[in-house]
């Protein structure tokens, strides 16, 4: 049973010179949340990235990405890099915001921030499999 209950192992993430500008490991603090009520192509969300489960934890867990983005992006940038470990490099993963729902992989960004986000982030749980919704 205690086996069980050990916690995930910690995703190496290197940083990643073809990541897309659209996603950036360090956040802009001058101005949280930045504007992404304004829907401007330039605004930037910040998402915080929260294992669920078995999923391994990964090494950046807060990161931004543009208002403008799908939510698609995201899913393919937290499944990128977790397929990196050997561990998981098939790995399906679930997204879900607030514990509860998984967004469409076509839903901008901003608006999910607009309805979700907390303390001025939007927080994503990710999970190997189905936790919730």
């Amino acid at each position: 049973m205690a086996d069980s209950m050990a916690s995930p192992a910690k995703v190496d993430v290197d940083s990643d010179a073809n990541m897309s500008a659209d996603f950036s490991s360090k956040l802009d603090l001058a101005s949280p949340g930045a504007g992404a009520a304004t829907g401007k192509k330039d605004d930037k969300v910040r998402i915080f990235a929260k294992n669920v489960g078995d999923a391994p934890i990964l090494k950046t867990t807060e990161f931004s990405a543009s208002a403008a983005s799908p939510f698609s992006r995201v899913i393919d940038h937290i499944q990128k890099k977790i397929r990196t470990s050997a561990a998981h490099k098939d790995a399906v993963v679930h997204l879900f915001i607030n514990q509860s729902f998984s967004p469409a992989p076509d839903e901008q960004l901003g608006d999910l921030y607009k309805c979700f986000q907390n303390n001025g982030k939007l927080v994503i749980d990710y999970a190997l499999k189905e936790a919730w919704g």
